[in-house]
C-alpha cells in the first residue's frame, strides 16, 4: 500500500510540474520623435506632394522568431524563452517609420498599405542583426539595419545603414529594448534627412 501511495504522489507531483507554464515577458520597439529635431526638416517644399508606402522589412532568418536573441560569440547564440517580441521588429520598425514621418509632416500621405492607389515611393529595409551580445568583457546591444527609399520601379534612391554596438549598463531586457529604440530614433532622423535632401534636388 505504501508503495502505491508513493507512486501516486510521485505521479501527481510530476503532473503538477509539467502543468506549470513559464510566464513570458513581451516587448516592443517604441520611441517618440524629438520635437526639437523638427527644425531640421523645415522647408518650403515640405510636405512633399507624394504618397509613400513603408513596407515590412526583410529579416535575417536567425532573428525571424518571437524570442529575443542573445549571442555569446560569433558561433554561439541562444533564444530567450522568457522574453519575446510583442510585435516582431520587421513589422514594428516600419510602424515607427510611418509615425516618425507623419509626425514631421514630410509627405502628403504615408502609411504601410495603399489599397486603392499606387504610392510614388517605397521605403523598405533589412534587419541583419538585432541582438544582445554578451562577451566576457561587456554586454552590448547590437543593431545592424539598412533602410532604403525606392521609386516606382524599385530602384534605390537613398540608402542608410545602421551598424551600432552600444554597451549596456545592465543585462535587463527592458534596458536593451530602450537602447535599441533610442538607436533607431537617432538613425531614422538621419535617414529622413537624407530623403529630404534628395527630394529637394530631384522634385
Amino acid at each position: 500500500m505504501n508503495k502505491i501511495k508513493l507512486l501516486i504522489i510521485t505521479l501527481l507531483l510530476l503532473l503538477a510540474s509539467c502543468s506549470v507554464k513559464t510566464i513570458k515577458d513581451h516587448y516592443i520597439l517604441s520611441y517618440l520623435p524629438n520635437p526639437a529635431n523638427s527644425d531640421k526638416f523645415v522647408s518650403s517644399k515640405i510636405p512633399f506632394d507624394y504618397k509613400v508606402e513603408v513596407q515590412n522589412f526583410e529579416m535575417n532568418r536567425i532573428y525571424d522568431r518571437n524570442s529575443i536573441v542573445i549571442r555569446q560569440s560569433l558561433h554561439q547564440l541562444t533564444f530567450d524563452k522568457k522574453s519575446e517580441w510583442a510585435l516582431r521588429p520587421h513589422k514594428s520598425i516600419p510602424e515607427l517609420l510611418v509615425y516618425h514621418i507623419n509626425s514631421l509632416n514630410l509627405f502628403r500621405e504615408c502609411k504601410t498599405d495603399f489599397y486603392t492607389s499606387s504610392p510614388d515611393y517605397y521605403i523598405s529595409g533589412m534587419i541583419s542583426n538585432l541582438e544582445i551580445y554578451k562577451s566576457d568583457e561587456a554586454t552590448f546591444a547590437h543593431v545592424n539595419v539598412s533602410m532604403e527609399l525606392r521609386d516606382k520601379s524599385r530602384n534605390v534612391l537613398v540608402r542608410h545603414g545602421i551598424n551600432k554596438k552600444i554597451e549596456l549598463e545592465n543585462s535587463d531586457i527592458s534596458f536593451f529594448i530602450k537602447t535599441v529604440s533610442d538607436i533607431l530614433k537617432v538613425e531614422t532622423d538621419s535617414f529622413l534627412l537624407k530623403i529630404v535632401d534628395f527630394l529637394k534636388t530631384h522634385s
